[in-house]
Parts: C-alpha cells; sequence; structure tokens
C-alpha cells in the first residue's frame, strides 16, 4: 500500500480543541469527558484527594479538559449508579458526578461515602450552582 500525504494544517487555523473565534478550522475537538458529561450531573464535592479515592476503588485517572482547563477523571459504576469524579489541576475539590439517570442522589452518595471508606464529614458541599450549593460544616474528626 503506497502511503498518502497528509498536507499541514493552513496556516490561519486555530488549535482545534480552543475556543477558534471564527477562524477557519473546521474541526472543533471536545474531550471524551465533555460528551460524558452530558449523562451526568454533579451532586457533591469532597475534601478528600481524588487519588486517595482512586487507589480505594483501584480506578485510573484519565486526563481529559474542557472549558475550565486541564482535570483528571474517572467514571465507574458501583452496583447499578453510575458515577464520575473529577478535579480541575489546581483544585482540591472533587466534584462527584451522578448519572441522570439515577434518581436518588442522596442514596447513591451514601452508597459511594460507604465504599470509599468515608463519612458525611468528606463532603465540602451537596447540589450544584443550578440547585443551589449547601455547605457542609468541616469537623473534626
Amino acid at each position: 500500500m503506497t502511503a498518502l500525504a497528509v498536507p499541514p494544517p493552513e496556516p490561519d487555523w486555530e488549535a482545534a480543541p480552543a475556543y477558534q473565534g471564527g477562524k477557519r478550522n473546521p474541526a472543533f475537538q471536545t474531550s471524551a469527558w465533555e460528551y460524558a458529561a452530558a449523562h451526568f450531573r454533579p451532586v457533591a464535592g469532597l475534601r478528600v484527594p481524588l487519588e486517595a479515592l482512586a487507589a480505594r476503588l483501584r480506578l485510573t485517572l484519565e486526563s481529559s479538559w474542557d472549558d475550565l482547563g486541564e482535570m483528571e477523571v474517572a467514571m465507574f459504576r458501583v452496583r447499578t449508579s453510575d458515577f464520575a469524579l473529577t478535579r480541575h489541576d489546581g483544585q482540591e475539590v472533587v466534584l462527584v458526578w451522578l448519572a441522570r439517570a439515577t434518581p436518588e442522589a442522596d442514596t447513591a452518595l451514601e452508597l459511594l461515602l460507604t465504599v470509599c471508606g468515608l463519612d458525611r464529614r468528606a463532603l465540602s458541599f451537596l447540589g450544584n450552582p443550578t440547585t443551589g450549593l449547601t455547605y457542609v460544616e468541616e469537623r473534626p474528626g
């Protein structure tokens, strides 16, 4: 098979994953997380390291990005609940996302805390910016 040469990008094209401001690049790249996020809703924030959660559940963290920047993501299922954990670079709080198809957020969140060996002291907040955030008072263990 003869290899065909692909021409380089046009000189005025912006990078595909960046806002292009009307430039001519025909491709606009989004991350796998941005596609998956449409199926999830944020339900809580945790004040524990993402790496520790991933180690506890033996999850693989994936690098991704969205309009807020670079991030790490783990998507997984516990019983019948689909979760995602995300943390943007430079942030301490781990966002807990729950599949939109899962109706009982409180029950699913309790399940997640239990399998992670945590209790509600690990919560930084409940809810999301759309429904409102309820901050959980940090109490000593």
